[in-house]
């Protein structure tokens, strides 16, 4: 068996580049292998959906969605089978005033009926678009509208993969290296305190100030 890793690929105004990584289980083997022109079929399609309203104000007009990267790897040992990545001639940037760090996100917890950290997941959507209140949570877009634009968003991918692959169905999913499994996802759910994406810059250029003491 397989899984997928459908990666939206995004860029930022001083050059930074993010990347959120949902993962997808199959409903069966892919037939005679991975076609790698249905998997580039399907990289161009999740491409080309629509990011939904609340998530592309969150993005802001600072961060730019510039393409997709489809990874398939062996549910065993979680080696790369196949892969395809789709770029846009031009980046796609989100809507609305930024008012956060680069480094800013929402977290989409993705939840699953399996006990335990294997069957939770975390996907961190930028969120430097966002608007808080005077207790500095989330006020805009609201958590509702956000998780409910993660929903439309995640099916359209599932049916996206399902298209290009029309023997088999595609589920949102958790993946565990630990335990191997991939067990499907049940509920997604978002918190109205902003978060950070735990990983070091990349490319950010920082400015500095220095006083003498």
């Amino acid at each position: 068996m397989s899984y997928v890793r459908a990666s939206i690929l995004g860029t930022t105004v001083g050059g930074e580049v993010w990347s959120v990584n949902p993962v997808f289980d199959p409903t069966g083997e892919f037939p005679g292998g991975v076609s790698q022109t249905a998997l580039d079929a399907a990289a161009t399609a999740i491409q080309n959906i629509a990011i939904p309203a609340d998530l592309k104000t969150l993005l802001s007009t600072a961060l730019s969605q510039i393409g997709c990267r489809l990874e398939v790897r062996d549910d065993g040992n979680d080696s790369l089978i196949a892969l395809s990545e789709k770029t846009f001639p031009g980046n796609q940037p989100g809507t609305g005033t930024p008012k956060m760090g680069a480094q800013n996100a929402v977290v989409v917890s993705v939840l699953t009926d399996t006990p335990g950290a294997r069957g939770r997941g975390r996907m961190y959507w930028p969120a430097v678009g966002a608007t808080v209140d005077s207790s500095l949570r989330l006020s805009a877009p609201t958590t509702t509208n956000v998780v409910t634009a993660m929903v439309t968003y995640m099916q359209a991918i599932e049916s996206a993969l399902a298209t290009a692959f029309p023997t088999i169905g595609f589920n949102l999913a958790v993946r565990s290296k630990t335990s191997h499994t991939t067990p499907h996802a049940a509920r997604l759910r978002v918190g109205n305190v902003i978060d950070s994406q735990r990983r070091r810059r990349d490319s950010f250029v920082e400015s500095y100030a220095t006083a003498t003491i």
